[in-house]
């Protein structure tokens, strides 16, 4: 299939403009019927995108149901909304079983994980394939067909270049500069969609595009203005939410990212209630309410994190949906919140709380067929039998649970390929990375207790702090964090510790870099100013973890 796709399209790519009829029959290929889930076909038409205007590229079909249904699938398409996406494209097929688009559509809405949903993407892209051997579609929209052949059977990078090429022969589509700018990410590439967005301020999916594009980049006050001024053209609609609460935080306006995310989940909720759904449908659901209780806790609201933590932890993931999108985004993310938060939190009494919230894996043992998120709940379980040990004082348990964590992490390393395999490459890469730092950070309090016979915390202390700072990256796609605390309130623990304030005051003001008023970050700087004498540096510690309510 990845090679025919080429070998048919290179051809065919020289054909005319004009639109072959689209055949009546296609012989010896997968039923339209098969691109269109059985879930998918029992559910309500989908409603129209709630955004002023959506995209106008022309589309090749005789029903206009058609066209118009691509059209709101491409709106979801690039705003992250794949599943509702999809319900579009499968619309425009049920109006028009030839429409090019449609199929070019199912084949991207459905490219990443959707276990469940293989099928139905394969059958799209077979019947994509006769349809151009056919000659059905504009050259354009052959070359929107051929781009995501390149994309299948290259990767992103021929798949740039071939989005690149197009859009340099049809400079007024900018959806292709969308498509070419998010898919290379080049050296120009912010320059080249800031510049679309400017000549087409009317499309807020555009936008939307160049704001995720950025997400994962330093925040910039205009940027946050682009954001609140999206989720303000479009109240809503579900993603400019999210992502002006991602916006948010990232600027450290935790109460602001909170009502956001808030707003987000509500209107997936209405959604979901809407189309007779649930929170397995709609991952995007439970990233928000997640994000939600990440912005509580950074504000310090930790019991009504956990309150919203604990509601998404308890959503039960029915096995055979344990392979979908929403099903996995419950399990790896959903599942570990509120021990997450726990941890975060680390007060007496929040591991052995924390200790109760997993489920113990024989329980959920027929899970690991279908998912490694099982994986996770070891390391969490691990981590947090480990402090418990070491908040009851028992250092040689602590130190023989160490070596435990260390023995799952290189079994869990192993299980990678796994992943990739199964499309849960990107949860298990975040679970993965998470547990660098968590394994580091527990090591460290190991160290903070000492050695036998010394005063104070060991050397090594300091220097695994400083390794689970180092490991602590941004979050990718929009995501919360997946380690709450910043590490450099671990690390300033230390070097106060040590009698080093000067020092924990550079590591905390440097945390609140990539942590704008993180309200651990912010009393650890107060308590220090206070036991300094620092009157006036502590009055304002004091103001701006006052005005956290606010912001």
């Amino acid at each position: 299939m990845r090679t025919m796709l080429l070998a048919f399209f290179l051809p065919l790519l020289a054909l005319a403009d004009e639109p072959a009829e689209a055949p009546a029959e296609l012989a010896e290929i997968p039923a339209v019927d098969q691109v269109i889930a059985e879930r998918v076909a029992a559910l309500p038409p989908p409603a129209e995108p709630a955004v002023p205007k959506g995209v106008t590229m022309a589309i090749s079909s005789e029903d206009p149901r058609a066209q118009k249904a691509v059209q709101h699938g491409m709106v979801c398409l690039h705003t992250g909304w794949d599943f509702e996406a999809y319900r579009h494209f499968c619309m425009a097929l049920r109006a028009d079983p030839n429409c090019l688009m449609a199929h070019w559509g199912v084949g991207l809405a459905l490219m990443h994980g959707k276990q469940d949903l293989q099928e139905a993407r394969q059958a799209a892209l077979e019947r994509m394939l006769a349809l151009v051997e056919h000659g059905v579609g504009t050259d354009l929209e052959k070359r929107y067909a051929f781009a995501l052949s390149k994309l299948l059977t290259e990767g992103p990078v021929a798949a740039g270049e071939a989005f690149t090429a197009a859009a340099r022969e049809y400079r007024g589509d900018p959806q292709l500069t969308l498509l070419t700018c998010l898919i290379t990410r080049g050296a120009d590439a912010d320059e080249k969609l800031l510049e679309a967005v400017e000549k087409h301020p009317d499309l807020t999916w555009l936008r939307y595009g160049y704001l995720a594009m950025r997400a994962e980049e330093d925040s910039r006050d205009e940027e946050l203005e682009m954001a609140r001024q999206l989720a303000s053209e479009a109240p809503e609609y579900p993603p400019y939410y999210h992502l002006l609460g991602h916006y948010e935080w990232r600027c450290g306006n935790h109460a602001r990212a909170a009502h956001a995310f808030g707003r987000a989940a509500d209107l997936y909720a209405g959604w979901m209630r809407d189309n007779g759904l649930d929170a397995v449908d709609c991952p995007s659901w439970t990233k928000a309410e997640s994000y939600r209780a990440v912005a509580l806790a950074s504000k310090g609201e930790y019991e009504t994190a956990l309150a919203v933590a604990d509601a998404v932890a308890a959503i039960e993931v029915p096995l055979d949906r344990a392979d979908s999108n929403g099903g996995r985004m419950l399990m790896w993310e959903g599942r570990t919140l509120p021990v997450r938060v726990l941890l975060r939190r680390g007060e007496p009494g929040d591991m052995a709380r924390a200790a109760k919230v997993l489920p113990p894996l024989e329980e959920v043992e027929e899970f690991g067929k279908k998912s490694l998120a099982l994986w996770s709940y070891q390391v969490h379980s691990s981590v947090v039998a480990g402090r418990l040990a070491i908040e009851q004082k028992d250092l040689p348990a602590a130190n023989e649970i160490a070596l435990d964590v260390t023995r799952i992490g290189e079994n869990f390393v192993k299980t990678r390929e796994i992943g990739i395999r199964t499309g849960e490459s990107s949860h298990w890469l975040r679970a993965f990375k998470a547990f660098e730092v968590m394994a580091a950070e527990f090591r460290g309090l190991i160290g903070m207790e000492g050695v036998e016979g010394t005063e104070g915390p060991s050397v090594s202390a300091g220097s695994w702090f400083q390794a689970a700072a180092d490991r602590q990256e941004r979050a990718t796609l929009m995501m919360p964090p997946a380690v709450l605390l910043p590490m450099e309130v671990r690390l300033a623990d230390y070097y106060v510790a040590r009698s080093e304030a000067a020092k924990a005051i550079e590591v905390l003001e440097s945390g609140l870099e990539d942590h704008p008023n993180d309200c651990e970050l912010l009393n650890g700087l107060l308590e220090i100013c206070e036991s300094e004498g620092m009157t006036a540096e502590a009055a304002e510690w004091r103001r701006r973890i006052e005005a956290l309510g606010e912001h």
